[in-house]
């Protein structure tokens, strides 16, 4: 599947309250993965989510956890969204389409700042009783520059797969 590829959210329209709680998720996704804050993943992956992208598949929010724990290495990134569209399927359910940008950096003090990844992402939200969580991210590259991948780990993600960001 390419970047094209990734299926349109249905035209249904979402609640307000439900867009400002999803745009809340994504935001506390970025941080807790930008400020290497893990534990909070817990708070916005649904517990049997599916992560995938670039070389690899993740099932499960503590296989997810653990895959971002397993990372060596210095890094810092900051983690941007747009051009976000959503779209209601039923009344837990809420299928979206974005645009991420990732600036990354493995040195011990970041210079300039770096792309690493643009990517479009295909998320499907679902509402569970503690709130909107993710249910499944499928992320695909558009622009990549391999100088800046995480350092590999053992696992799915091995050899520049990284989809962790």
């Amino acid at each position: 599947m390419t970047a094209e590829d990734l299926p349109v959210p249905p035209p249904a329209p979402v609640s307000a309250e439900t867009r400002a709680a999803i745009a809340d998720l994504d935001s506390r996704w970025a941080w807790a993965v930008d400020r290497h804050q893990y534990e909070a993943l817990r708070e916005i992956l649904a517990p049997d989510v599916t992560y995938s992208g670039h070389h690899g598949e993740l099932r499960g929010a503590e296989t997810v956890i653990a895959s971002y724990r397993a990372r060596t290495g210095t890094r810092t990134t900051r983690h941007g969204l747009g051009n976000q569209v959503l779209g209601q399927v039923d009344e837990t359910t809420v299928r979206g389409i974005s645009t991420w940008h990732n600036f990354a950096s493995n040195d011990p003090s970041p210079g300039v700042p770096q792309v690493y990844l643009i990517a479009d992402f295909a998320d499907t939200y679902v509402r569970l009783e503690s709130g909107w969580r993710l249910g499944e991210r499928v992320i695909r590259g558009v622009f990549r520059d391999p100088r800046l991948a995480p350092d590999a780990v053992p696992g799915p993600m091995m050899n520049g797969g990284d989809l962790r960001g």
